[in-house]
C-alpha cells in the first residue's frame, strides 16, 4: 500500500510538502501541488476525506438540512433521498435543525467547510443568507419540498392548488363555515409553502361566495400541540365551524383531539382535513381525509437533481412540480 514517504520520494519534495497539499495550505506552488496529487493518483494512495478529495476533485458526501427529524413528513423525505443517494454511491451528513435558525446556521457553517459536494435543504424559511453562503463556495443546493423565488432548483408541490382543492372538496359537502390551521406567517418563519395554502383556503371559499371570517383562521407551528391550541381557538369563536382544514396531518391530528375535547365528534360536528398524508392519518380516529404529498419521490428527485449538479450535468428543469392527491377517509361529512 502506498505511503505519503512514496509520495514524497517520487515527487522530489519533503513528507512536510505532501502534508501541505493534502490540507490544501497556500505555502505550495501550483506546479507542485498538481505533481503530488497526480502521483497520488497514479498510486492509489487513500488518504484522509480532505485530501481524498483534492485528489478525486469530490468527498461522495451530501449534505442534509431539515427542521425537524421527528416529524414524519420529514422523515419520508429524507428517506428518498438517502436511498437515492446510497444508489448514486453518495453517503448523506443529516443535519436536524430542531426548528432553531442559530442551530440551523451553525449546520450550514460546518457544511461549507467540511467538503461536502452539495447540500439539499428542506428548511422553512431559506433566505438570501442561505443562498449566498453556498453560492460564494461554489457548493451546489436544491431545497426539497419547498419553492423559493431564488435561482436555486426545487421539487415541491402546488400547494396553492392543494389547499384550494381540500377545501373545495369540503365545499362540495356543503360546508360553509371552514376553519383554518395555518403554519407560521410571522416574519423570519414565513414559508412560501404556509402564504400558498393560506391563499389557496381563501380563494376556494371566495370563488364559491363564501365570506372569509378571520376568527376561523388560526395559526399553527406544525407540530399537533400548535394544531391543538389553533383549533381550540376556532372552536371558541363566534362564528362555530362545520370543518376544520389544517395544513399539515400532526396539527390536523391535534385538531381531532380539539374536536373531542369540546364535547364534540368528527364528522358528526366537525369534519377535519389534514395534508401531508403520513402514515399516522390512516390510524387516526376517524381516519383522516388529507391530502397526500409524494413525500418519498420528492426526496428523490431533490438528490438525482443535486448529483446531476456535482456531475457538473446541465438541468434542464430547475423547478419541478410533482402531484399531490386528495385522500378521502371518515373524517368529512356531508351536510
Amino acid at each position: 500500500m502506498p505511503t505519503i514517504e512514496d509520495i514524497a520520494r517520487l515527487a522530489n519534495v519533503s513528507i512536510a510538502t505532501v502534508s501541505r497539499v493534502f490540507n490544501n495550505k497556500p505555502d505550495v506552488s501550483e506546479k507542485t501541488r498538481e505533481r503530488v496529487l497526480q502521483i497520488a493518483r497514479e498510486l492509489g494512495y487513500e488518504p484522509s476525506m480532505p485530501a481524498r478529495s483534492l485528489i478525486k476533485g469530490k468527498t461522495g458526501i451530501v449534505g442534509l438540512i431539515v427542521p425537524d427529524i421527528s416529524n414524519p413528513y420529514y422523515s419520508e423525505i429524507v428517506r428518498g433521498i438517502e436511498d437515492t443517494c446510497r444508489t448514486r454511491r453518495y453517503n448523506v451528513i443529516l443535519c436536524n435543525a430542531d426548528n432553531k435558525r442559530e442551530k440551523e446556521f451553525e449546520y450550514i457553517d460546518i457544511l461549507k467547510n467540511r467538503w461536502v459536494d452539495g447540500v439539499i435543504f428542506h428548511c422553512d424559511y431559506f433566505s438570501e443568507e442561505h443562498y449566498e453562503a453556498f453560492a460564494r463556495k461554489n457548493i451546489p443546493i436544491v431545497l426539497a419540498g419547498r419553492a423559493t423565488a431564488y435561482d436555486v432548483p426545487y421539487v415541491a408541490i402546488d400547494n396553492f392548488k392543494a389547499a384550494f382543492d381540500a377545501v373545495n372538496y369540503l365545499i362540495s359537502l356543503g360546508h360553509e363555515r371552514i376553519g383554518l390551521i395555518h403554519g407560521p406567517l410571522d416574519g423570519m418563519k414565513e414559508t412560501i409553502d404556509s402564504v400558498d395554502r393560506l391563499m389557496g383556503y381563501k380563494k376556494a371559499l371566495s370563488e364559491a361566495g363564501l365570506k372569509i371570517c378571520e376568527d376561523l383562521i388560526a395559526e399553527g407551528d406544525f407540530k399537533a400541540k400548535g394544531g391543538y391550541e389553533a383549533a381550540g381557538k376556532i372552536l371558541k369563536a363566534g362564528v362555530k365551524p362545520t370543518a376544520i382544514f389544517a395544513v399539515s396531518d400532526i396539527m390536523a391530528i391535534g385538531a381531532l383531539n380539539a374536536v373531542l375535547d369540546f364535547g364534540l365528534k368528527c364528522p358528526e360536528d366537525v369534519s377535519v382535513v389534514g395534508f401531508d398524508n403520513i402514515d399516522l392519518s390512516e390510524i387516526t380516529r376517524p381516519p383522516l381525509t388529507t391530502i397526500a404529498q409524494p413525500m418519498y419521490n420528492i426526496g428523490s428527485v431533490a438528490a438525482e437533481i443535486l448529483i446531476n449538479l456535482i456531475n457538473g450535468e446541465s438541468v434542464e428543469r430547475k423547478r419541478i412540480i410533482l402531484d399531490h392527491k386528495l385522500v378521502i377517509r371518515s373524517s368529512c361529512k356531508s351536510i
